[in-house]
């Protein structure tokens, strides 16, 4: 049985096959080509926008310098620009001045008081550009608002804008500095109330200005440990933290308004003050010699050498004595004491420590004098041993300088008092003298 077999069949399935591949890559060509073509566009689009930005810019540049520029510099330029407009067509000049005008309205979006600066235009027949705010017309000119250069450009004539596709400029960078400097530069790095040491040194506090919270931040609330504590001193003690005992500062508060009042009563009577710190650290040295030199009073910042009130002869062998007599007015006076020897001793009226732990032979000395004294009295401390004892930390040299500062800023008070009193005294003496 012979079977007929078709010779075309094998060949008509290839060329079938080989037609779908020729129209699938004939339809990607075309994507591939339309796609091409639309990215042409877009960046023909975008660098006709760049071009029309830039253009924009250099024409309000070139506006702006001319309005800038005095008109009799500009004459023959303006001169040669009409001669050379006399000699087109005047619908062609018509035709230009239209097209300037709607490019510079659309594109530029230029107010219409600069537009009308165009040297060929006609501002006696264009009406619209005329400003109805001047009514002047005995001058027979007409002026126009002119706002081609703002606030910016009047305060930084040398500015160079940049168009807005471009990026800022390094005067541009620095002026965007100083805006937000100037508004918001300050945001969350303001201090107040800032410590500073030298301020309870030079303008120490007076005790008006002290709080329970100013005695806290200076860190007078800050006792020793309870190894070292003294049980005369459980009525000062608020508590403890940590090992540590805590001072009450309602109670160094109170003792400290009362040795205020002690001081300034002192140095309102004459009597003489004399400052006893011992420590190495220099602040407490500078700070006691400030309140010595503010209530013209003495101080001890090295060493107390035992015997300097009780065996003052002694001590004071090897050096030269010189005594002065002053008079109400802390002023040298010629009198003299009445009753007094070379070998008498002048004591203190009053003692102000800053340590009284380390400076034990100076309250032994006090005692024996009957000098009052006045202390820091920390949570070691026998309070007995004082005549005003001030419950606070006596091992911080911001809590001596505070209150060397208040003690001597009291006595200076005092001491303004007592010349007060004195001159008015004199005062009244003397014209009662005179009547």
């Amino acid at each position: 049985m012979a079977i007929a077999v078709r010779p075309y069949s094998a060949s008509t399935g290839t060329s079938s096959e080989s037609g779908a591949e020729t129209t699938e890559l004939s339809q990607r060509q075309l994507r591939e080509r339309a796609l091409a073509e639309a990215l042409a566009r877009d960046e023909e689009a975008q660098a006709k926008a760049k071009l029309l930005v830039d253009m924009k810019y250099q024409s309000k540049d070139l506006i702006a310098r001319l309005n800038k520029t005095p008109a009799h510099l500009i004459k023959d330029r303006v001169s040669k620009l009409q001669s050379d407009l006399t000699s087109i067509d005047a619908e062609k000049v018509e035709m230009l001045d239209k097209q300037l005008e709607e490019f510079m309205l659309e594109n530029l979006k230029l107010p219409a008081e600069e537009i009308t600066n165009r040297p060929w235009a006609d501002l006696s027949t264009d009406r619209k550009f005329i400003d109805p705010s001047n009514n002047k017309s005995d001058s027979g000119t007409n002026t126009f608002k002119s706002t081609a250069s703002n606030s910016i450009l009047n305060q930084y004539p040398y500015l160079k804008p940049t168009p807005d596709h471009h990026e800022y400029s390094t005067q541009e960078l620095y002026l965007r500095y100083l805006n937000h400097s100037r508004h918001s530069g300050n945001l969350g790095s303001k201090l107040t109330d800032v410590y500073q040491p030298k301020n309870e040194v030079n303008r120490p506090k007076s005790i008006s200005d002290m709080t329970i919270s100013t005695l806290m931040a200076a860190g007078c609330h800050l006792g020793h440990s309870k190894a070292m504590w003294r049980p005369s001193t459980q009525p000062f003690i608020y508590g403890e933290y940590d090992g540590i005992h805590l001072i009450d500062l309602n109670h160094t508060l109170v003792a400290l308004k009362r040795a205020v009042k002690v001081v300034k009563g002192v140095a309102n009577k004459g009597g003489m003050i004399l400052y006893v710190g011992t420590t190495k650290n220099w602040e407490q040295q500078r700070a006691l010699e400030a309140a010595a030199t503010r209530s013209n009073g003495y101080y001890i910042s090295r060493k107390w050498i035992p015997g300097t009130i009780t065996n003052f002869t002694q001590v004071t062998k090897h050096q030269g004595e010189s005594r002065l007599v002053i008079d109400m007015m802390d002023q040298p006076s010629t009198g003299s004491l009445d009753g007094s020897s070379p070998d008498d001793l002048i004591k203190p009226d009053l003692i102000v420590i800053m340590n009284p732990v380390e400076n034990r032979n100076c309250i032994n000395e006090c005692i024996k004098s009957r000098i009052p004294t006045i202390g820091l009295c920390d949570t070691n401390m026998e309070p007995s041993l004082l005549t005003y004892p001030i419950p606070s930390n006596d091992d911080s040299m911001r809590v001596s300088s505070m209150m060397l500062g208040v003690l001597s800023r009291a006595a200076q008070e005092g001491i303004q008092e007592r010349r007060e009193s004195v001159h008015q005294y004199r005062s009244q003496k003397n014209s009662a003298q005179s009547t």
